[in-house]
Order: C-alpha cells, then structure tokens, then sequence
C-alpha cells in the first residue's frame, strides 16, 4: 500500500467492505488536568454524531497524549446508513378530482419527487388525509460524512482555558491533522489545517515525522516513534516500573491515584526512575515532604512496610529510561535537595513563635471580602463551638479544649511554611501545636479542621476535632449566604457546595444528635453582625441549601429519591435520625407490609386533611367501627411514640402498617362527612390523629408510587 495513495473521494463502491477510521489531531502540549476529559469527552461527541450523521461502524475508542487526541473507529461503512423518507404533498382533496384522477397539483409533486402518481400513498392525521411520498435515501459516501462532520467534534470539546490562534480556538494550538479511512486520506480540515496521513513522533525519542499507510497501522507507527498513545497504558506502566524500582531500597511508591494520572497525562513515553534525598531531611513531618515531592515535583515518595517515609522517590521522565538517566536524576534531586532546605529553614522558624501569640496577627489577615478578618472568624468560632457544645453535651473540660482548638484553629495561616505550602493549612498548625504541648485532640482538632475536603476523604476524629470542622464550615457558609454569595449553576468559586456536604457527612458520619435548623440560625446571626447589609432571606436559602446536600448525600449512598423525599422534610432538625429513617424504610418497603402501611396512610389521609384539630370527644363517637379505631390509637399511639423516641424505625413502621385494618373498618362502615357538622368534625380529628402518626416518621405519599411486595 502506498504512501502516496489519493485522497479519498466521494465515489465509494457500495461493495466494498468495512474499513477501520483513524483521526489524530496533534496540537501543543494539553495541560494534564484537562486530557483525561479530553478523551472521554471526544469519544461521547464522535459516538453522537456519528449516529446522527448514519456512519455506521463496530466499535469506536479514543487515546491521548499531551501531544495528540486520537479517535480510532473500528469497521467503519463505506457509505451511510440508508433511510425511508416520507415527504407530504397535497391534500387528498387537492390531489384528486371527483373521478379520482390526479390533479394538476398532485403530478407537480410526483414531478418534483421523481415518481408516479401510482406511487403515493394517502395518511391521515389531525388536519386531514394528504399524499406522502415514500423514498428511500441511500445514504452519502463515509468520506463526505466525515468531512462534514468531524471539525465540529473536535473544535466542540470543552475547554476550560482554550488558547486562541488565528481565529480558532482550542487547548492549545492544532499542528497537524491525520484523518484515514482504511488507507485513504480524509481530506477534513480542522482549525485551518488539512488533514493527510503524516504523524510525528516523540519529541525527544523521534522528533521526525512519517506517513501512516493505513488506519490499521497507525499505532505500530506511533510506538515505534516513541509514543504510547494509551493513558491507561502509561498508568500501567508508571505504577509497575515505579514498584521494580523502588523495591531496590526495600520500599515501595506511596500510592496515590491521582498523581498516577496527572504524570501519565504528562509524558508521551513514561520511564520512571529512582532519586534520593540526604536522610536529614525526615526530620520534617511526612506531610511536608509528601507535599514538596508530590504537589510540587510530581514525585512518588518511597515508603517502608510499615508506612514510613524513606530518603528516596520515585520520578518520571518522559523519554529514555536509560541514555542521560543519571543527568536527569541529579538534577531533580538538586531541585528537591533546594526545596526541602527551605522547608528545614521555615519550620524551625515558626517552631520560634508559639501558636497562641500568632493570634493577634490574625487581624491582618482577611477574610470573605465585606466580612472581616480572620481573627474575626475565630471569634465567631469560639461562639459557634460553645453553642454546638451545648447541643451536644460535652463536659466542661472537653468545652475548654474546644474552645482553645478554635482560638488557635487559624494560627497556621501566618506561618512561613503554611504561606509557602498552602496545601498544609490545618496540618501545620496540628504539628507545631504538638511539639508545643498541647492536648493531643487540641492538636488533631486543628490538622483535622478541613476535613473532608472531598468526596471519599476521611472524616474528621471523633469528639472536639469533628466539633471544630463542623464549626468552621457553618460559619463560612453562614458568612457567604449573608453575603449573598450562593452557588449558582457550574459556578460555585468558594467551593460552598464542598462545605455544605461537609457539614452533612460529618453530622451523620458521626451521628451527632443537633438541631441543624437551630444551629444554622445561630450562625447566621453571628454572620449577621459582621456583615454590612446581611441578605434578607439569607436564613431560608441556607437551610434550603444544607436540605439539599443532605438529599444528594442520600442519593450518593444509593437511597432511591421517593424515599429521600420521604424523610427530606423536616430533617434539619435531626440529620442523623432522617438518615437512619430512609434506611429503615428501604428495607420496608421491600416487604408485604409495605402495602399495608400505604393503604392504611392513603386512606387515612385523603380526608384527614379536611380536618380543624385532633381534638377527639369519646362521646361523640357511636359508631362500633370509629370506637375500635379510636381505641386502636389511644393504645398504640404512646407505644408508637416511645419506638420513635428510641429511634427503633422499623418496629414503628410495623405499628403504622398494622393501623390498616381498624382504618379501613373505620371508613368502611362509617360516613365521615355525616350532616351532622359535631360528628363531621370529630370523625376528621379522628383521621387527623390517624395520619399525625404517619407524619411523624415522614411525608409518605412520596412513596405512593413504589410497587408494594407481593
């Protein structure tokens, strides 16, 4: 097969066979943060408009380098798919004459769509009956689909900061265009440029170009450039060297996903390789030393069995494992050898000062724009934590402890190391308040203030540690709201969505047993007074916005929405058992007496909601069927109470479900809406007190929908 081949051109054979597609447009160095979507995101687009344009093909898979985005479509049809057209004419009315002959208008049609008038066929629909015309469209050759459609997938991929360049607009600026159908050419042109069959290789490895003969060949060509096209391959091969590698020293690369995928989103042709650090340098906290070599020289720190940081680290270059290793590794290590030097120097100079007096600094430190300093903060905090320990109980030596965490919770943000390593706030300040002395959950409390950042990160300890991040995120949420800030759509600058599923996981990941609803306006008033101009309905937005968070932690932890919003209402005031309730009735709901429990709510309810009160008169009650109801109540109501009090769900759902038979006795044989208002009105404060006990647990004709279990 020849190089030189043509491009491929519109007249393609409708006999021949299915050939394999390549698209590769090699562009300057894509940011590493933004392949991976890049990917995905180009096979998502390509899968869609391939359907929508009728290509027809087998599979369809995408790869990326920072140097290329590669689209390889398997068994790919030479012409599309053909489809039945049905084009509408004329009226029946118009299109015949009264012997039924074609009209004027009707041969015009025919005319214009290239058939006879034997060949319509006449449909109704809501204006009346018309002619159609069926034809069957045969589709177009692939190659003219693709030209047209192609710039559009690639120019539409999502980019977050694009580069612009002679009027286009990309992640950064297209080089070169390959676009092969089997072994012809595609002439596409994206961004300005016309796609050929020409590549090029590793920059380092085979900086030179060369001509892929066929679309089936393209990857045997590439990696005999240098280049590993598959992320997940570079994955692969990262973590199995990095392993050979390090267990040379008796250790192994500390495993961290995402600095996995951000190095193989880095190189084209990954070769890791082992570097060390004079021993002197452990003397720093691991988080320090695991923060300079991953966060900021993309380093894998090498650890021992029993997870202690040894003096080495495992790199990555892109290029040659083995010509110029050595230069290479004495140059990253010098690079470290300086870092870590400035690390020595800032944490034994903030060792100097003593937390406590770092407090006063704090004033010159501000906070949102419009709400103060961060000394201003930490006083909120101390209130904020004196508050939640009375919702929760504590002692008045775990008050004191809380009290002196929050007042020191701060102090880090004015130390050399914190200003230099923004990434350690928190975890510095659990450090230097150790080596100071004090109370170890004070300590933990302040590395642990952040936590969690994200989703699948721990939750904070237990006890004062938890009190103060809980803390924190309620004040800064209180803050913004009053501010006015609130996430809208995609934008939420100061990650409030993060804090507000904080708070929620921490809440019921710890059980703690507080009135959110209470908290929240607590914090609010504080926010208050220390904004110019608080935002009216600030309050309701922010209990809005938490209720919110609590409904997609549910749904995260696989709670099928009827019963998120079954429990939803009302759960500010107690997170903790709202969750325990949606667990509890979503194991109720697979078993019969689900049905039972839904009739007996369903009944009960239609009319309960005619009713004035719940206050029932014995006397008035004279029918057999509303007596048993009534006594019914009175007997398990308290019981029910009790079960609810001792958060026993299930039992309770038990009592509700076995409600049905005096409720459906009751409406059976008894005429609620009696003439007679005394009867009337007792009757619907009956039914009323009925369906308080099915309120209690949550707004059940959510669930109304859900298939009882037979």
């Amino acid at each position: 097969m020849s190089p030189e081949r043509d491009e491929m051109k519109g007249s393609v054979s409708r006999q021949d066979l299915p050939r394999d597609f390549l698209l590769e447009v090699g562009v300057e160095e894509i940011p590493a943060r933004y392949l991976p979507g890049a990917v995905e995101e180009l096979g998502d687009r390509a899968k869609e408009a391939f359907l929508s344009s009728r290509i027809v093909f087998g599979t369809l898979e995408t790869f990326g380098t920072p140097r290329r985005l590669v689209l390889y479509a398997r068994d790919v049809h030479p012409v599309t798919r053909p489809v039945e057209v049905k084009v509408r004419g004329p009226s029946k009315r118009a299109a015949y004459d009264q012997s039924g002959a074609p009209t004027r208008a009707l041969l015009g049609f025919c005319k214009s769509q290239g058939i006879s008038p034997d060949q319509v066929v006449v449909e109704a629909d809501r204006s009346g009956e018309y002619v159609y015309a069926l034809k069957v469209d045969p589709g177009i050759p692939v190659g003219d689909a693709l030209r047209e459609t192609l710039p559009g997938v690639v120019l539409g991929l999502t980019c977050p900061r694009p580069l612009r360049w002679n009027g286009h607009r990309f992640f950064r600026p297209i080089r070169w265009v390959v676009c092969l159908y089997g072994g012809d050419v595609v002439p596409v042109e994206i961004a300005g440029i016309r796609a050929g069959r020409t590549t090029w290789g590793h920059r380092t490895l085979q900086p030179g170009s060369r001509d892929v003969p066929s679309a089936g060949e393209y990857f045997a060509v590439v990696r005999d450039m240098g280049v590993v096209p598959s992320i997940a391959e570079r994955r692969e091969i990262i973590l199995r060297r990095s392993r050979e590698t390090a267990a040379s020293t008796g250790g192994h690369p500390v495993k961290d996903d995402a600095l996995l995928e951000e190095v193989a989103c880095l190189a084209e042709h990954p070769a890791p390789f082992l570097g060390s650090f004079d021993p002197e340098f452990l003397v720093l906290p691991t988080e320090v030393l695991s923060t300079v070599m991953k966060h900021h020289q993309r380093f894998f720190p090498v650890e021992d069995s029993s997870g202690k940081l040894l003096p080495h680290f495992v790199g990555v270059r892109d290029g040659d494992p083995v010509e110029g290793i050595q230069t290479v590794r004495e140059g990253n290590e010098w690079v470290l050898r300086a870092r870590l030097e400035d690390a020595v120097f800032f944490y034994r100079e903030d060792l100097r000062v003593p937390l406590a007096q770092r407090l006063e600094s704090l004033k010159g430190v501000y906070f949102l724009r419009g709400a103060g300093t961060l000394y201003d903060k930490t006083q909120r905090l101390e209130k904020i934590v004196d508050y939640l320990a009375d919702e929760l109980k504590l002692s008045e030596d775990e008050r004191e402890r809380a009290s002196l965490a929050s007042r020191l919770s701060k102090c880090d943000l004015t130390t050399a190391m914190v200003r230099e390593l923004p990434e350690l706030e928190g975890v510095m300040g659990g450090h230097y308040a150790e080596s100071q002395g004090y109370p170890l959950d004070v300590c933990r409390a302040l590395a642990c203030q952040y936590l969690p950042r994200n989703a699948g990160d721990p939750l904070p300890d237990r006890g004062i540690p938890s009190l103060i991040a809980l803390a924190d995120k309620l004040d800064t949420l209180a803050v913004a709201f009053a501010l006015g800030i609130s996430p809208s759509g995609s934008q939420d600058p100061y990650a409030l969505r993060r804090l507000g599923s904080g708070v929620v996981a921490i809440v019921t990941g710890h059980g703690m047993r507080i009135d959110l609803d209470r908290v929240l306006e607590f914090c609010l008033g504080l926010a208050g007074d220390a904004v110019t101009n608080p935002k009216e309905d600030a309050k309701d937005e922010l209990k809005a916005f938490i209720a919110s968070r609590f409904e997609t932690h549910l749904s995260e932890k696989g709670f099928k929405v009827e019963i998120i919003r079954t429990v939803a209402g009302g759960a500010l005031r107690d997170l903790a058992a709202a969750l325990k309730r949606a667990g509890a009735l979503s194991e109720f709901v697979t078993l019969p007496l689900f049905g039972d429990l839904i009739v007996g709510y369903r009944r009960s309810s239609v009319l309960a909601k005619n009713a004035r009160s719940t206050q029932i008169s014995r006397d008035l009650l004279i029918e057999p069927a509303e007596i048993a109801l009534y006594n019914e109540v009175e007997q398990k109501e308290p019981v029910g109470r009790l079960l609810f009090e001792k958060e026993d769900f299930r039992r309770y759902l038990e009592l509700l479900a076995s409600l049905r038979p005096a409720i459906d006795r009751c409406l059976d044989e008894v005429l609620i809406m009696a003439n007679d208002e005394k009867l009337r009105e007792n009757r619907l404060a009956l039914l009323n007190r009925v369906s308080a006990l099915f309120s209690l647990y949550g707004d059940f004709s959510h669930v109304l929908p859900l298939e009882p279990a037979s």
